[in-house]
């Protein structure tokens, strides 16, 4: 290759890298940066001037497309003008192509407007050059010059593999800089002669790449940017798992599971923008409700949607969904009952224990009601009234609408025995209102059936013991009860409502009188996590139609409910048609370093989730842990924030200093900063925030400082959570200072101090790139999907002995949870062979390795243990079905319970499936990310990697 750079090394899938003699492309990068070796990269060198007329190609392009919209722009203002119309909107309909948007805000900021170019061969419409950008765009003719990132056309070939390119000749990569082109990359492009294009053989066949694989230098730029503390849109650099789930055409809600940086809330509202296009779902904006967790957040849709050619849809905070104010704060044992679903079946019974058939009885005589009215007597048997109410109780819908159903009938019985007596008068509705409000009549139906209202119904509820103890026996525990009752007031509007009840009011609104809030035929909710389950059935609720986008991540949960898996979750906010699940893998934003270093804190806070494996570079700053005395704590953490915000001269980093909920350590930074802004010009001033742990969800920054990771961790059930929120916020370093002892969650290894103990350790350790203990990386996967809860459970890995070289359990005599843990061990292998197919595969194998003049063995623990040339191999066979991603995903989970349990590792591990894995690229995930292999049954023989030594064939 001589002295040429290469614009783009990429891994896996084979695209193409471009670069310019002696000039390296914007935003490029090396091998090592992307961390590929080169094997399965083809590397095209392509000389300065080609480049040069590429871009002025291209920029034609450009320039064409921004004309157009400026040609309509122009006539939108001319139809204006000639109508002499005043609102914006007015005039649109008469513009062909015009979206009902255009106008309004037409302004896509520093957004480019196309960012893809695609060639395809045999293409029906006649032409082989499309444009992809953020909207649709037409020329005067009518002709379309960029078609919407969201079209079907479009997405298929966004999402086409390079290995697999189908119809695409040529995809090019655009970067632009406002209206200028100023780089671009070929990721596919056609194989030709040509003698300026030196390409370097293919060392490795190009199969299924996992996503992720292809950090190409675009994207790598895009997560070098400078951030601002909010997120913003990837549709010029989104990756092929997240439009997977941005493009799911599937009714239902989808559930998508990710961890930090992996893109899940970008994923949404992408997600929105291609459900608007009216080739898809075809909604109108005001058919879709998005929920947020904060104001924040909320500030980012609307920033989002409008750049990507999308406006008017509604938004909320979580908090204001639900009518009313909020003026107290539920205690945690409140909060967890009033929160729970089973509050629901509570105040329906409140509400039902309102209907008393019995009540005739103390306003009758001789079991006969009566009352005179107009010369005429009105009796009805008290038999035949208590009959009409449980009649009407019995009945379907609300309770006042049921109510209605009872007085209707019994009005119209007394009405029967008016005619009877005055056969000459006419009934009419002003007879018929006058019956029902007369006393008698009035305070007989008031007690079978009072008419009632939601906030007289939960005052009760709250404030009358016996009232709780009524409707709970069964459902709530006598501690429950207990806990939701508070202190009587005088007056409903000074009655302490908190959030919880606010949710409680619209579930009592909607048993009352049936009413709803309004409706949506589609639904985002983000930080779906932190929903309380009568959260969750009022947003249902708002959705009939069962269609939602739910957004979350189970290890980031910063509520007093936490969730292990998301059936409950789901299963509360789906209708007819289900729910799925779509877990993402691949972090964007955060460090790879700073992501193992969360690592073991995310397992032990959620273990049915995947800890994301990040695409971010390695870099020597990205970790920096540092230990100081507790009087320096402020000063040092604030220390390196300036440090930090000062450190590149070229562009302006935001830093977060995170600290600790309501301590006088955060109060002491909030001053520090706060007076270093009064002291200096408000251009010197560096970019520091100041913000409490809780507060940090949904955000991200350059650089993040993390004060005092301990005393976050301390505080309270989710306080593990909230540090592990804190620490994966950043997109360059993480720096964490500390004087307390590290949380032994993190796994990291103590900083020593630098001084003898009795004086203060003034002078931080920094311990660089690779402070954390190696984590084993999870699986980098195309969308892991589990059909209605149907995701493998994880079951904690127990406590084990650490000696013990046979494959038997070793269990500790007094611990009676971890016998059963073995005992389900061995009952699921029982299982596995009662499998005729299982059996069949695990016999051919052992035969196999007697045929290799080994001695396989099993236990009942494992499925075959060999002492094989190249030391201890353990196989983990799957039966019918096995050759899933799913299946294989439990079994690794299995193979390392075994392990554990055995209390010594095998030098190799392997899983044997019955026939060849789907997808493809699952085995090379399981050994890159668990150092496991993958082997299956092909027709009468083997298949897989390394076959040699799973039949005891290779030399020791």
């Amino acid at each position: 290759m001589g002295s040429v750079d290469r614009a783009t090394l990429t891994r896996g899938g084979n695209p193409v890298a471009l670069a310019a003699s002696g000039d390296r492309a914007a935003g490029a990068v090396s091998g090592d940066r992307t961390g590929g070796t080169g094997a399965g990269i083809r590397a095209l060198v392509v000389p300065h001037e080609e480049r040069i007329a590429v871009i002025a190609e291209e920029q034609r392009a450009v320039d064409h497309a921004y004309d157009c919209v400026e040609r309509r722009r122009l006539g939108v203002d001319r139809i204006r003008s000639t109508h002499g119309q005043e609102h914006p909107d007015v005039g649109l309909p008469f513009v062909p192509d015009v979206p009902p948007e255009f106008g309004v805000e037409d302004d896509l900021g520093e957004q480019p407007l196309v960012f893809m170019r695609v060639d395809v061969a045999d293409d029906p419409d006649g032409r082989e050059t499309w444009r992809i950008g953020r909207r649709a765009v037409r020329d005067a003719e009518g002709d379309l010059v960029v078609i919407s990132w969201t079209t079907e056309q479009a997405i298929r070939w966004m999402k086409a593999r390079a290995s697999r390119p189908g119809e695409i000749r040529l995809r090019r990569k655009l970067r632009l800089h406002g209206r200028t082109v100023t780089d671009y990359l070929d990721d596919i492009r056609p194989r030709v002669a040509n003698r300026r294009l030196q390409e370097v053989p293919e060392a490795v066949s190009p199969a299924e790449e996992p996503p992720g694989e292809n950090a190409d230098a675009f994207l790598l730029a895009d997560l070098d940017r400078a951030r601002d503390g909010l997120m913003r849109d990837i549709v010029e650099t989104i990756q092929r798992d997240q439009l997977d789930l941005v493009s799911d055409g599937r009714p239902g809600v989808l559930v998508v599971q990710g961890g930090p940086g992996t893109g899940k809330t970008a994923v949404g509202l992408h997600r929105v923008v291609w459900l608007l296009d009216p080739t898809n779902r075809g909604l109108a904006p005001d058919d879709v409700l998005v929920v947020g967790p904060h104001r924040g957040f909320l500030r980012y849709v609307s920033q989002v949607l409008p750049r990507l050619g999308s406006r008017g849809v509604a938004t909320v905070e979580v908090a204001r969904l639900w009518d009313g104010e909020v003026r107290a704060v539920d205690t945690p044992a409140a909060h967890l009952v009033k929160s729970d679903e089973r509050m629901a079946e509570v105040l329906r019974r409140v509400v039902e224990s309102g209907i008393r058939p019995e009540a005739p009885a103390s306003h009758i005589s001789d079991d006969v009601f009566s009352t005179p009215y107009r010369g005429a007597a009105l009796t009805l048997p008290g038999a035949e009234i208590e009959a009409l109410v449980v009649e009407a109780r019995d009945s379907s819908g609300p309770y006042l609408v049921r109510r209605r159903k009872f007085v209707d009938t019994f009005v119209d019985r007394l009405l029967s025995r008016y005619a009877k007596a005055l056969p000459g008068q006419r009934p009419d509705g002003a007879l018929r209102s006058g019956i029902e409000k007369h006393g008698r009549v009035a305070s007989l139906i008031n007690a079978v059936w009072p008419a009632l209202n939601a906030e007289t119904i939960l005052r009760r509820t709250l404030n009358d013991p016996d009232a709780i103890h009524a409707a709970a026996p069964g459902v709530l525990t006598e501690q429950e009860r207990e806990a939701v009752l508070r202190p009587r007031v005088s007056r409903a509007s000074e009655e302490p409502w908190t959030l919880d009840d606010l949710v409680c009011l619209e579930e009592l609104r909607h048993l009352l009188s049936g009413d709803e809030p309004r409706r949506y035929r589609h639904i985002v909710v983000d930080e779906a996590q932190d929903l309380t389950p009568m959260q969750a059935r009022s947003i249902a609720r708002r959705c009939p139609g069962g269609s939602m986008t739910v957004l979350g991540d189970l290890a980031q949960t910063t509520g007093a409910r936490q969730y292990d898996v998301w059936g409950r979750l789901a299963g509360i906010l789906s209708g007819r048609d289900g729910w799925h699940l779509a877990e993402l893998a691949v972090g964007y934003r955060v460090p790879d370093e700073v992501m193992r270093f969360a690592a073991p804190l995310a397992r032990a806070v959620s273990l049915s989730t995947t800890v994301p494996v990040s695409v971010r570079p390695a870099d020597e700053t990205s970790l920096t842990i540092a230990r100081t005395g507790p009087e320096r704590l402020a000063d040092e953490a604030l220390a390196r924030a300036l440090d930090l915000a000062t450190a590149d001269l070229e562009r302006s980093r935001s830093v977060a200093l995170i600290a600790p909920d309501g301590t006088a350590l955060l109060e002491e930074l909030e001053r520090k900063v706060a007076a270093l802004q009064g002291t200096v010009a408000a251009d010197d001033v560096p970019p520091v925030s100041v913000l409490p742990a809780t507060m940090t969800r949904g955000l991200e920054f350059d650089h993040v400082v993390v004060v005092e990771p301990a005393a976050i961790a301390g505080q309270g059930p989710a306080g593990p959570r909230r540090l592990y929120v804190a620490i994966t916020r950043c997109t360059q370093s993480l720096t964490v200072v500390h004087a307390a002892p590290l949380p032994e969650l993190l796994g990291a290894p103590e900083a020593p101090a630098l001084v003898a103990p009795e004086e203060p350790a003034t002078s931080p350790i920094t311990v660089q790139n690779g402070s954390a203990p190696p984590v084993p990386e999870e699986p980098t996967i195309s969308p892991l999907i589990a059909q209605n809860g149907s995701a493998p459970p994880v079951p904690e890995e127990p406590t084990i002995p650490e000696e013990n070289t046979t494959m038997e359990p070793d269990t500790p005599a007094t611990d009676e949870s971890f016998r059963s843990f073995v005992s389900s061990l061995e009952e699921r292998v029982g299982a596995d062979r009662r499998c005729h197919v299982h059996e069949q595969v695990r016999y051919r194998l052992i035969a196999e390795l007697h045929g290799a003049r080994l001695v396989p063995s099993q236990s009942p623990l494992a499925d075959i243990v060999c002492k094989g040339p190249r030391g201890a191999v353990l196989y983990e066979v799957l039966g019918e079905g096995g050759h899933t991603y799913e299946r294989m995903r439990e079994a690794v989970l299995r193979i390392m319970e075994v392990e554990h349990v055995g209390g010594d590792r095998a030098e190799h591990r392997f899983l044997v499936l019955p026939q060849a894995p789907e997808p493809a690229w699952a085995p090379a995930m399981l050994t890159t990310a668990f150092d496991i292999t993958t082997i299956w049954r092909d027709g009468t023989g083997w298949a897989g990697e390394d076959l040699a030594t799973a039949l005891g064939q290779a030399p020791g």
